[in-house]
């Protein structure tokens, strides 16, 4: 028998099999007694053969809009009520309209389905493929369906008020209600964005979905909702605004293949997979089989399964937070239908406690550190290691990451690469094989091992510092253009700037020059500073990139005699303060190593109090946009009268700000 190997919690040198008999008991439905309950529909309560009037057509499959209208009136005793409090009194006209919806839908063949409504369908806005798969009789392509729908609908609304809010409050606004009018308004309040109704746009995004907690009438009702919807658009002139990319991983090793039949038995052994979650991972394999052996796989086909991937992976870790976290096990399930146990939370650097209110998000803009003192460590980082840990980062949560789950629940996206598909799927075998018995997690062990070994590329730091690299090379490249030109004789007056230099390089001296270490977690007050020197070194890279290239062609000009008087004299100040221009640069990545080392502490206040670092760059980035306005401007005729101005401007600010800065730090 092949030899074991015994996972390690990397921090608490623990086995992670200690957390195995917890896993097993916590196993909770993941819908509760209360959300059962409201999506139940009592067939004899709301009988398909009713004598009254009914709400759908079933030739057109759309609402009659002054009837529907006066049910949902009727049923509303006041319109000043609370949106919660109008959605309880609607769900029983709902449920009886899932009914009615079913029976109309289930009346006609999918042929005759898609041919009556396919005229209406905006292929810009729809998939009709995985739209009708809200029809279908297999219970997980109907979930699938359902994870599509819910994100494109709110992408659909969002485009109808010019902004992106959530779902619930773009529902309740006068635009929305005028295009696609108040009845289905309201409808779709009470599918979607609401507690108080079946709130399908939350549960599904959030993980609790299963091919068999939700009733088949409902997904009739979404989809005669749909139909509608686009019906109602196609009266107006629709704009879809445009998506957000998702970056690609640039230089990622593959990670090691493993086959089908090892992914089964990965899902059907891992203590991380819920029992009704099951069908679902075995059904994403066989689409995910299909997508890697295609030749050129569909766009739609693979955010599909990028999106169904992001939703169970995100219930799985849940899972394993509660159980490391010694949180209540009913955390697990949409109990609290208010506060679920959200990716933020996940990974955060400290356990949130089980006090019912909600809790501080670690990456939220009104973040303190006191909001987590009494918090215990997050042992999930311990658990899954930091690299793996990484990797998760990197999809969800940087804010120059991938943030997959965002993106893709709000429909953000054009679509997902290939290879993020690849990468996330193998991600989550990985993931999932840890909680395996020991011959599975052997099998795939050189999976868990690339993954053990990944370092993150979103990381703030890390994008600075890609930046930083980009502008050193400019500025070398900028230095021995300078000597090239000092070899031609040019009569430079460089004694205005000799004790400049001589100042920053004593400066220079009580700055540490090596790169510094960063924390797993940056808070948004560091994410904030981070930003801060990232977009002053993308300003940097952009003025130095042309001023190489403006200052080359103007020596040749130079030494062809070409220049007129005016223009001789600038390009000598030009060169004149070139040197002194690199050294700023070489100083202000010496500064930023050295500053990186000292906000471990750093908070949002320190911007708002006007630290003499954050005060050094604030001037900094605004001394560098005057330069890159001069770009902007076609100014270059001007150039070294302009870099004389900044050199002085920012000298002025180093000593102001930087050098009682030494004394702070």
């Amino acid at each position: 028998m092949a030899e074991t190997r015994e996972f390690i919690a990397r921090d608490s040198k623990m086995p992670i099999s200690c957390y195995f008999s917890e896993l097993h008991n916590c196993n909770e439905p993941l819908f509760c007694d209360a959300i059962v309950e409201i999506m139940k529909i009592d067939h004899q309560r709301f009988p398909s053969n009713s004598n009254e009037t009914p709400l759908i057509d079933i030739n057109t499959l759309t609402f009659i809009r002054p009837l529907l209208q006066s049910k949902i009136d009727s049923c509303q005793t006041s319109r000043e009520l609370d949106l919660n409090t109008q959605v309880a009194n609607l769900l029983p006209l709902c449920k009886r309209l899932a009914i009615e919806c079913h029976s109309a839908v289930k009346s006609r063949n999918m042929e005759d389905l898609m041919s009556l409504k396919m005229s209406q369908l905006h292929e810009s806005v729809w998939s009709s493929t995985k739209l009708f798969w809200l029809c279908s009789e297999d219970a997980v392509e109907r979930i699938f369906s359902l994870i599509y729908v819910t994100a494109r609908l709110e992408w659909i609304i969002s485009c109808l008020v010019c902004r992106r809010l959530q779902l619930k409050d773009n529902l309740q606004s006068e635009e929305v209600r005028d295009i696609l009018g108040r009845d289905l308004v309201q409808i779709l309040q009470c599918i979607l964005g609401c507690v108080k109704g079946f709130n399908l746009k939350n549960l599904t995004w959030h993980g609790f979905v299963s091919a068999s907690n939700i009733p088949t009438e409902l997904f009739s009702l979404l989809f005669c909702s749909v139909l509608t919807v686009s019906s109602r658009l196609s009266k107006h002139n629709f704009q879809t605004r445009n998506s957000l990319k998702v970056p690609l991983l640039q230089n990622l090793p593959s990670a090691p293949k493993i086959s089908l039949s090892t992914c089964q038995n990965i899902v059907k052994n891992s203590l991380l997979v819920h029992k009704d979650q099951l069908e679902m991972w075995l059904t994403l394999l066989q689409h995910s089989a299909h997508l890697w052996n295609s030749s050129v796989p569909a766009s739609d086909h693979i955010t599909m399964v990028t999106s169904v991937n992001v939703v169970l992976l995100q219930q799985s870790l849940r899972k394993l937070w509660v159980v490391t976290s010694g949180s209540n096990p009913t955390r697990c399930s949409a109990q609290n239908t208010e506060f679920y146990i959200t990716l933020d939370e996940i990974f955060s650097p400290n356990c949130i406690s089980d006090d019912p209110r909600p809790a501080a998000s670690y990456f939220s803009s009104t973040y303190s550190k006191c909001q987590t003192d009494l918090s215990s460590e997050n042992v999930l980082i311990s658990v899954l290691g930091s690299g793996t840990f990484h990797a998760l980062l990197d999809l969800f949560v940087h804010g120059d990451g991938l943030r997959l789950r965002d993106k893709l629940s709000h429909c953000e996206c054009d679509g997902v690469d290939v290879s993020v598909s690849h990468h996330l799927f193998y991600l989550s075998m990985s993931i999932l094989a840890r909680f395996c018995d020991p011959f599975i997690q052997n099998s795939c062990s050189d999976l868990i091992s690339f993954y053990d070994s990944y370092q993150h590329r979103f990381h703030p730091f890390c994008m600075m510092i890609e930046v930083v690299k980009n502008v050193e090379t400019i500025s070398e490249k900028l230095t021995r253009f300078g000597e090239e030109v000092d070899k031609s004789g040019i009569d430079e007056r460089k004694a205005d700037f000799i004790e400049k230099l001589n100042v920053l390089l004593k400066v220079k001296n009580k700055y540490c020059v090596t790169k510094p270490s960063v924390s797993l977690f940056v808070g948004p007050a560091k994410t904030k500073y981070f930003s801060l020197i990232l977009e002053i070194f993308k300003k940097i890279e952009m003025f130095s990139s042309e001023l190489l290239e403006v200052a080359k062609t103007k020596f040749e000009l130079y030494k062809e005699r070409k220049l007129r008087s005016r223009q001789r004299q600038n390009f000598s100040t030009l060169i004149t303060a070139l040197p002194y221009f690199t050294k700023c640069i070489g100083l202000s990545r010496t500064f930023l190593y050295s500053s990186v080392n000292h906000v471990e502490n750093l908070t949002i206040y320190d911007f708002e109090e006007n630290k003499s670092f954050v005060k050094f760059l604030k001037g900094s980035l605004k001394c560098y946009e005057n330069l890159v306005a001069v770009v902007g401007l076609s100014k270059w005729i001007e150039i070294g009268g302009f870099l004389v101005t900044f050199l002085n401007d920012w000298n002025n600010l180093f000593s102001e700000s930087v050098l009682s800065a030494c004394s702070e730090v």
